[in-house]
């Protein structure tokens, strides 16, 4: 499998080692062949989680979300957000909450585009709006009778020339100088170890929602999600692209990869395991733990001019989010 490029970067409280994927299928084949290669350091780390998590459990604990696993199994094939049958649940309430604020913003602050049609091939061509005024060219007052009736049966089944009296076809965003820019977008992933596992849900929740904002408004947006931990002054960090700015929303990566607690307790600690191993580095027992505010100052520090939703582990803060990062893009509209 292609190798990852590595890189080292200076941050507050140490360096971090990080690298990236394209896609969450590369991440995890990543993580599948370095778990096959571990140093003696950190394949101990690995021995000491699986018996870590299956005393968990057994002891049924909520640290996985609900319901509990019953095997480790169950979490090594997971691959599936754990809170999708509560998301039209849950959805409505982030959005009540988000109400006020996306009142002000959709039609004051950040405007739908609109659309204009043209007949020049401009755009995209809209089908919808062509097959409105489709009708068959059939002459259908044709003598003898026979043939009127053979003409009629073509249009019937659908046989023949097609055309439309709509002209104007092919659509396009009415005033591209008012076009918004791409909105690049950086996810934390998981939780330390005192934080329930259903308090985890609702980052992903509350991001799919932003996601839905921006692009109902023509703003391309790009969605990564980051992998991180910190032990001995040193940082371990991957990013793993979800979406990219022209693809639509796979809703399931984005809630599994960046806010599912049953994945990202056994699958994301086993990530940081083969991700610390790539870099050199033999990770603790513990898998060290995620300082506040990380992911902000990783971005910042590589320049790449994105925006970063941080752990958020109640609805309020994750909301808070989501209004301080659309607050910050208008903000940054502003001449």
């Amino acid at each position: 499998m292609r190798r990852p490029l590595s890189h080292t970067i200076s941050l507050p409280k140490g360096t971090a080692y990080y690298t990236t994927f394209d896609s969450s299928t590369d991440f995890h084949d990543f993580v599948d062949d370095q778990i096959q290669q571990l140093s003696t350091g950190n394949r101990k780390a690995f021995q000491y989680l699986d018996a870590r998590t299956l005393q968990e459990i057994q002891g049924q604990t909520s640290w996985y979300g609900s319901p509990s696993p019953k095997s480790i199994d169950d979490l090594i094939t997971h691959d599936y957000f754990l809170g999708m049958p509560l998301l039209e649940v849950i959805r409505p309430k982030i959005r009540k909450q988000l109400e006020h604020y996306l009142k002000v913003a959709k039609d004051k602050i950040l405007p739908k585009p609109k659309m204009e049609y043209n007949d020049k091939g401009l755009g995209v061509f809209s089908f919808d709006r062509a097959s409105m005024g489709l009708y068959r060219l059939q002459p259908t007052l044709a003598t003898p009778p026979i043939q009127k009736h053979i003409n009629q049966m073509n249009i019937e089944l659908d046989r023949g020339n097609k055309t439309t009296i709509i002209k104007d076809v092919y659509a396009q965003i009415k005033d591209k100088a008012t076009a918004f820019p791409a909105l690049q977008l950086y996810i934390t992933a998981g939780a330390n170890a005192h934080v329930n596992g259903d308090q985890l849900l609702y980052v992903g929740l509350a991001c799919a929602e932003l996601t839905d904002f921006m692009e109902s408004r023509g703003i391309a947006i790009g969605v990564n999600i980051i992998f991180e931990t910190h032990f001995n002054q040193k940082y371990t960090i991957g990013i793993v692209r979800v979406k990219r700015f022209e693809d639509p929303l796979n809703l399931n990566a984005l809630l599994l990869l960046s806010s599912d607690p049953r994945y990202y307790r056994y699958r994301g600690f086993k990530a940081l395991i083969a991700l610390s191993n790539y870099f050199g580095l033999i990770i603790p027992y513990g898998l060290g733990s995620s300082k506040k505010n990380v992911g902000k100052q990783f971005v910042q520090a590589t320049g790449a001019n994105g925006f970063v939703f941080e752990q958020s582990y109640s609805m309020n803060t994750a909301i808070k989010e989501v209004t301080r990062i659309i607050t910050r893009y208008t903000q940054n509209l502003t001449p």
